[in-house]
């Protein structure tokens, strides 16, 4: 498929022929968003609130009812799956082309969250979403105590991202960089989401994996972020909206549905899931068959769990696999070396029948790997998002497009 047919078909719902699809439901359309996965930072005394601002670009296609969700749910070391008991009086707003417009909650200028509770604001007024456009979340948060602990983002994105605390006066509903003088640094704040509805159809991602698809040697910026990220950013000339599921160490096991059912829950917001997560989830023990089935069922949980979310189309989600990127260690033995080409074969055909999508980003690495022996360096990222990821993704801006049926 071509590029231009590609995106003619993600404008107009499918090109069958028929009247343009009216998208109706709620999805993602914007980027750098995602599930918390830094550390935690306390209010401090004398602190009577947290504030920030965060950049975000919108996706290829205006959209209408602009939502935002938040949550406390975090990923914990090696991506463990914890909720924060703490409550957050959240405030909301957003900044469009300089004019910014507080979100309500059920009418109510503030949401409290903790534990798997979240908060999903009502829809922002009138306001539209233009297409291709950096704008801004700004937010503000209150904690009863000043020694309770706010749960922030481990992630930088485009600009001059902000987050502090700080005995001052309110800034949310202001506009522009906010004023952090003579306040205590951090943390940084994404939204889980910011959805709306879209005036035609588009496509949207969620990023589910661990350090390198985090951006583990890549720039921690909005330049950067990972290969998965640094694709979405801009293919033919848009972002694809997406949010993040990473987390340093994350496995199959904890990204599995039994152990992360409060992240799958924000999965109905969007089209597909990119499952970047492998390397860790590398059996320490047992034959090759032995360690290719552990991979496999890890995989396949994931996939399978996703496969039965409806998304916002009506449609099951599609799923893309990538490969077990090169590791020293693994090369160095030749049963993890076997066990790793194996699992990448078993992709390659497209896993059972389970995979939408497959991503040879193995074909960009090379021997040693990055500094570590881990981790890819950053021109390889660059690499992987230029030359495997995004003409792999092209025929996916549509989102009716399933290569082998639905």
């Amino acid at each position: 498929m071509s590029m231009m047919i590609a995106l003619n078909l993600a404008l107009t719902g499918g090109g069958g022929g028929s009247a343009p699809f009216v998208p109706t439901q709620p999805q993602l359309v914007a980027t750098y968003t995602g599930i918390k996965n830094g550390t935690f930072v306390q209010m401090g005394t004398g602190n009577v609130r947290a504030l920030g601002r965060s950049q975000h670009r919108s996706g290829r296609v205006r959209a209408k009812n602009l939502r935002f969700l938040d949550s406390s749910i975090y990923l914990g070391t090696n991506g463990v799956e914890s909720t924060s008991a703490t409550v957050n009086t959240l405030k909301r707003a957003i900044e469009i082309a300089g004019v910014t417009t507080q979100a309500l909650y059920s009418g109510n200028p503030s949401v409290d969250i903790s534990g798997s509770t979240q908060g999903l604001s009502d829809i922002i007024g009138s306001l539209e979403l233009p297409p291709d456009t950096d704008f801004f979340a700004r937010w503000e948060k209150t904690l009863a105590l000043d020694t309770q602990s706010l749960i922030a983002h481990g992630l930088s994105g485009p600009g001059t991202g902000q987050g502090f605390r700080t005995p001052g006066a309110s800034q949310l509903l202001s506009t522009g960089p906010m004023n952090s003088s003579g306040t205590a640094a951090g943390p940084q704040f994404w939204p889980d989401g910011i959805f709306g509805v879209p005036f035609f159809p588009m496509s949207c991602v969620a990023i589910i994996g661990d350090s390198i698809g985090n951006y583990r040697e890549d720039l921690n910026s909005g330049s950067g972020g990972g290969a998965w990220a640094r694709a979405l950013n801009n293919i033919l000339g848009s972002a694809v909206p997406w949010m993040k599921q990473t987390q340093n160490g994350h496995t199959f096991g904890n990204a599995s549905f039994g152990n992360a059912p409060l992240q799958k829950t924000q999965l109905s917001y969007v089209t597909d899931v990119f499952i970047e997560l492998s390397t860790n989830s590398m059996p320490a023990s047992g034959t090759v068959a032995a360690r290719l089935a552990s991979l496999q069922a890890g995989w396949l949980n994931i996939a399978d769990g996703c496969r039965n979310i409806i998304g916002p189309y009506g449609k099951r989600l599609r799923i893309h696999f990538f490969d077990m990127v090169k590791r020293d260690s693994y090369e160095a033995d030749s049963t993890q070396h076997d066990t790793r080409l194996a699992y990448n074969a078993w992709g390659a055909a497209f896993a059972d029948g389970k995979a939408d999508a497959y991503y040879p980003t193995d074909s960009e690495v090379t021997l040693p790997v990055g500094a570590d022996g881990i981790h890819p360096a950053q021109a390889v990222h660059a690499a992987i998002a230029t030359n495997v990821i995004v003409p792999g993704y092209i025929p996916f801006l549509d989102p009716f497009f399933f290569p082998f049926g639905e």
